[in-house]
């Protein structure tokens, strides 16, 4: 009859794949454990429904988690479905109920099973919106380097986009080391330098034919220039609403660093004004040499968690190790160890749950990976070059075996 199949057109896997594929696989099963208690009540406490609706809340919530692809949430109804429907036929013929009974609730349970899949891939974005919830699907579709911000990169600041994915490279190896998350480092360090694109012609990396126009700037408002990137990087993903966790990190990359150079040079200049002969007032001297370190600081606030503390350790290793002379095991360990160092003595880690040991873990990542990014190659031989030794030896020989006026070869 129509009310023996009512049950079973019931979506009780729908919380189930939800909350897996947004939170974790154990409390998709603690949801799918009451609900399966609530329709076994509803059906007069019945065990039968509860195993079946246990079972199918089960197996999807195990397939649904850690999801790469939205399809595979559809994969999750079905195998729902066929869980359930499957469940229904071994119990429904271990009762002595109508075959042909059985075989309808059994096929009702994989269509739902199906249907529920299918809506899940439209609700899920909405239920990201709505909790601030990154799951794996949207990280991957990010890393998709067609993306607009992505584009501009490559157009505008290639530079940067290089560093970025330097950066990414060895982020993604630390992240997996220690047990963090290697595509949320990725697509984080792809994004994390965007505030770039507004003046690109400021930052190193992306400067041409010796062009700098830090040149004709103080230190104080290149330092300005420098620290406002992050503040662009943050609207600009905003406009283009990226998730919150990759705004996260590009306020976090530098933490509350300082950036040193141009507070070297702010000192050095008020060195130099302070030296000079015309500067006779007593108290002129003790107003040129205080440099506010707070001008050349960002504005943080510091890495919270460990992905971005990766991402801030190796933002300034894959920088830094451009600048050596000589690429060796020694000489990246030594750099590492100093940047790293550095950064902990100025309490750039003290609101981050990272351990020595993992620390330790990182360093190690960081050296195998720059080692294989920056490795030597063998010099190969300009064709240029190889031509002109054919042609010397092509030459040499005509002029061994050419004869002489006399009919004898010339002597050797």
């Amino acid at each position: 009859s129509s009310l023996a199949l009512l049950p079973y057109i019931a979506p009780y896997t729908f919380a189930p794949i939800l909350i897996a594929a947004l939170v974790g696989i154990a409390p998709a099963i603690v949801s799918a454990l009451i609900i399966s208690v609530l329709f076994g009540i509803l059906q007069d406490n019945s065990i039968e429904f509860l195993l079946i609706v246990f079972l199918a809340g089960a197996v999807s919530s195990f397939i649904a988690s850690n999801i790469t692809k939205r399809a595979m949430l559809v994969r999750a109804g079905i195998m729902a479905g066929i869980t359930s429907g499957a469940a229904v036929l071994i119990l429904g013929l271990i009762g002595n109920l109508s075959l042909a009974v059985v075989s309808q609730q059994a096929f009702i349970s994989i269509i739902v099973g199906v249907l529920t899949g299918v809506v899940a891939v439209g609700i899920l974005p909405v239920f990201e919106q709505l909790f601030q919830i990154t799951t794996d699907i949207t990280l991957l579709e990010l890393t998709d380097f067609n993306h607009p911000l992505l584009r501009r990169m490559q157009m505008e600041a290639p530079g940067t986009y290089h560093h970025s994915l330097m950066v990414a490279n060895l982020s993604e190896n630390a992240a997996a080391e220690i047990g963090a998350s290697p595509l949320l480092c990725r697509v984080c360090c792809l994004f994390h330098d965007i505030g770039k694109l507004v003046k690109p012609e400021y930052f190193t990396e992306n400067q041409r034919e010796g062009i700098n126009p830090h040149e004709e700037k103080n230190p104080s408002m290149s330092a300005l220039v420098i620290k406002a990137h992050v503040k662009e990087g943050v609207e600009l993903a905003s406009r283009y609403k990226l998730p919150q966790v990759i705004i996260d990190v590009i306020r976090q990359h530098h933490g509350t660093g300082l950036i040193q150079y141009f507070y070297h040079q702010a000192r050095k200049e008020q060195k130099k004004q302070i030296d000079t002969p015309d500067c006779k007032d007593q108290s002129k001297p003790q107003d040129l040499a205080k440099v506010d370190e707070s001008t050349y600081r960002y504005d943080g606030p510091c890495p919270c968690f460990k992905e971005s503390a990766i991402i801030l350790f190796a933002d300034s290793v894959e920088a830094a190790s451009r600048s050596l002379k000589k690429v060796t095991q020694p000489a990246l360990e030594e750099l590492i160890e100093n940047i790293i160092t550095s950064r902990i003595a100025d309490g750039q880690l003290d609101q981050c749950p990272l351990t020595f040991k993992e620390l330790h873990a990182i360093k190690s990542s960081f050296t195998y990976t720059l080692l294989n990014m920056l490795h030597s190659r063998v010099e190969y031989p300009k064709e240029n070059d190889e031509a002109a030794s054919n042609t010397t030896t092509e030459t040499k020989s005509n002029q061994d075996n050419e004869p002489t006026k006399t009919g004898n070869k010339q002597p050797v």
